[in-house]
């Protein structure tokens, strides 16, 4: 079988474990703090109950909930020029013959009524942006019920400028990712997983709660925001969207995992899920196909099918493009991990962003310092790997010395 990696499958176990380690602590610095979920949160829950308040027959009875990375747990702090963006749904449950002006105008009115909202409300495509500005914004999408109980989920009608109504069921979807991400890949080695917590207004999942594939769909999704961000990147107005690398990811996880394969390391688990993903790109004579599989009329891709101005061909050469600067950033990262540690800081910080790399070198650079401190590190002379004398024995680490290496225990999968 031919791979996309060969320089980064061809790394030693303790090399890849070594890289794992970074991502994991790079990635520990793009999750949202505990002041920036509790303003998030505070904020989420003040529209809600506010929206629920309302005395218009349209809005009786609503309930609001979060979508997308909020609800999936995939959140990455953003670019220093970009905002947070949580999605949220308002649905109306008497709204079955409004239509979408009407409903759109009542949810508007409602919001520009009070004082804290009227100066921060702006019009979306699907709904209606309260912008916090230079800090996070909520994208409200308003939707009514499709009336087909026995899809899994909640199967919506929401609003939207073009057509009016589209079909949708992002709970569905977020089930059906929780349900790949309760699947656990074999990995010889022993890790901790913590279970995630499931009113009108329904509580925020806890983005520290996460699994092998949040942290996977996290690295994706920083790597194509940086990648867009790059100078001269002639596909950045195209890039892939965050629900289409969440689906193809999690569809080649799920394959990975009912193959049975098992890993030495999760290095492996990353490399094979980035391999798989155009690989569940689906076409239908002329059509390109990513769909909900619980609401098969949702298509993320429905972008790459215009035929305008070649705007899908350029949707589809964007995926493409990114999806290969992904192996390459993994091929990058092996061969840096071959000539020093100073090189796979510079790596990683070209694929992730500077920030966020920094941050992890300098917890990395304390923790090598602590455990030398209490001579719990040491380094066996001919190979370059980190030793931790536990208990008074020692035991050979999943690193490499030059000049710097990381020795806290692995939490890829969540601690």
């Amino acid at each position: 079988m031919t791979t996309l990696f060969t320089n980064a499958r061809a790394l030693s176990e303790h090399k890849k474990s070594m890289l794992v380690e970074m991502l994991d602590s790079v990635f520990d610095n793009l999750d949202l703090n505990k002041t920036q979920r509790e303003r998030i949160e505070t904020a989420y829950k003040a529209v809600g109950n506010y929206l629920a308040s309302c005395d218009h027959p349209l809005l009786k009875d609503v309930q609001i909930y979060p979508q997308g990375s909020m609800r999936l747990r995939t959140t990455n702090k953003p670019l220093s020029q970009e905002e947070f963006d949580v999605d949220l749904i308002l649905f109306l449950p008497h709204a079955s013959y409004a239509t979408r002006d009407e409903i759109v105008e009542v949810v508007k009115q409602h919001l520009l009524d009070k004082d804290v909202y009227k100066d921060l409300v702006e019009d979306l495509p699907r709904g209606l942006r309260i912008n916090y500005k230079g800090d996070y914004h909520l994208d409200i999408t308003p939707a009514k019920e499709y009336n087909l109980p026995s899809l899994q989920g909640h199967p919506l009608w929401i609003v939207d400028k073009h057509t009016g109504f589209k079909e949708s069921n992002p709970e569905g979807m977020a089930q059906g990712f929780d349900e790949a991400c309760s699947m656990l890949p074999v990995i010889r080695r022993r890790h901790v997983f913590l279970e995630a917590l499931n009113k009108s207004v329904t509580e925020l999942p806890d983005q520290s709660k996460k699994k092998p594939l949040n942290r996977i769909i996290q690295i994706l999704k920083r790597h194509r925001d940086v990648w867009s961000q790059q100078d001269g990147n002639l596909h950045a107005d195209f890039r892939p969207i965050s629900v289409i690398i969440t689906m193809l990811a999690s569809l080649a996880y799920v394959e990975v995992v009912k193959s049975g394969k098992e890993y030495d390391n999760e290095f492996d688990l990353i490399l094979d899920v980035i391999e798989l993903m155009p690989l569940h790109i689906e076409s239908n004579f002329d059509e390109i196909l990513i769909t909900n599989p619980t609401m098969r009329p949702e298509n993320y891709a429905e972008k790459w099918n215009r035929v305008e101005r070649l705007e899908g061909q350029k949707y589809r050469k964007a995926f493409y493009t990114w999806h290969q600067a992904a192996v390459d950033t993994f091929e990058r990262l092996a061969g840096a991990n071959n000539q020093g540690m100073d090189n796979v800081f510079a790596a990683l910080s070209g694929a992730f962003g500077q920030r966020p790399v920094l941050a992890a070198k300098d917890q990395i650079i304390k923790a090598v310092n602590a455990n030398r401190d209490n001579g719990n590190l040491s380094v066996a002379l001919g190979t370059g790997a980190i030793t931790a004398a536990i208990a008074g024995k020692t035991h050979a680490a999943s690193r490499v010395v030059t000049p710097v290496v990381p020795v806290k225990r692995n939490q890829f999968y969540g601690d």
